[in-house]
């Protein structure tokens, strides 16, 4: 019938396969074992009979690399690895080392700036690395790591996403001149969320996230307190402050609210909250809260 194989050939091609999964697996025995000089002359066994095979290439490449090997050896491997499509950031990356430690200055430089480019999103891998020990004060290693760890923590790179540092801190909170609770907002997931911490002067607790949202070019707060109020505000950042609206409904009778919530800096550091509401349709405005934020000191 057209399309099957010979019965023989078929065997051929069973064995062989076979016989590149146990050098693949003798290989990788050896390595996690230790014995590199093994786990080395298998991957070359393998590519022998394997010469495509990317996931090969890049682990021999990385064997000779990690202990004392032929470095130029390896560098073909990595670039052979590239050219095959396996791993093409990882092997720009360990060619950049490469060169590094060799001394090739411009040829390092000009892989890293191909990864960054690229998107490449480890800078731990980066950051104090010894190969880059002759070029880390140079303007383009800079530029490419700030690349890179934009790529890790594209918030924290972004200055939209910074609009509301001004409410990071630790504060004592009052109304009126009188002691309200106490606030602690810090930035977590790489600046990606301002998370708030509320204790009140009752000993009620409520938390919120702030985040700007770059879809919609708007910033968000999810607020959620102990006793049973949530909110979810929208607004912009502007004018020194974060402004916010909400509307929420009253679950017993459907009633419905208009929140303006907004948060500005003075000029001595201190913060204010302020909070309006409407209950019809935002003809008429009454304040529910006038905080003022003072930075908590250490005793």
């Amino acid at each position: 019938m057209r399309g099957l194989l010979p019965i023989g050939l078929l065997i051929f091609v069973t064995s062989a396969g076979a016989d590149l999964n146990a050098l693949r697996a003798e290989a990788n025995a050896a390595a996690a074992a230790g014995d590199h000089a093994t786990a080395i002359a298998r991957f070359q066994d393998l590519l022998q009979e394997s010469p495509d095979d990317g996931g090969a290439h890049y682990r021999l490449a990385t064997l000779l690399m990690d202990n004392d090997g032929d470095l130029d050896l390896a560098m073909a491997h990595f670039e052979q690895a590239r050219d095959l499509s396996f791993q093409p950031l990882g092997a720009g990356y360990r060619l950049s080392r490469i060169h590094a430690r060799q001394g090739r200055t411009e040829e390092a430089l000009s892989e890293l700036e191909s990864i960054a480019a690229a998107g490449f999103g480890l800078p731990n891998l980066i950051e104090g690395q010894a190969d880059y020990a002759s070029i880390n004060g140079d303007p383009r290693f800079i530029a490419a790591l700030e690349q890179i760890q934009a790529a890790r923590y594209p918030c924290q790179a972004d200055e939209r996403h910074h609009a509301f540092d001004f409410w990071i801190g630790e504060w004592e909170v009052t109304q009126n001149g009188q002691f309200a609770g106490t606030n602690k907002i810090q930035p977590i997931l790489g600046h990606c969320a301002i998370f708030e911490q509320w204790t009140g002067a009752n000993g009620g607790e409520g938390k919120s996230f702030n985040y700007y949202d770059p879809g919609y070019d708007r910033w968000r707060q999810i607020w959620i307190s102990d006793s049973g109020s949530f909110i979810e505000f929208t607004g912009e950042a502007r004018d020194g402050g974060v402004f916010y609206t909400a509307e929420t409904i009253d679950p017993t009778d459907g009633s419905r609210t208009d929140h303006k919530f907004q948060f500005t800096r003075n000029d001595d550091g201190t913060v204010r909250q302020f909070w309006q509401t409407s209950t019809d349709g935002g003809t008429t405005w009454n304040t529910i809260w006038d905080g003022r934020y003072e930075r908590m000191t250490e005793e």
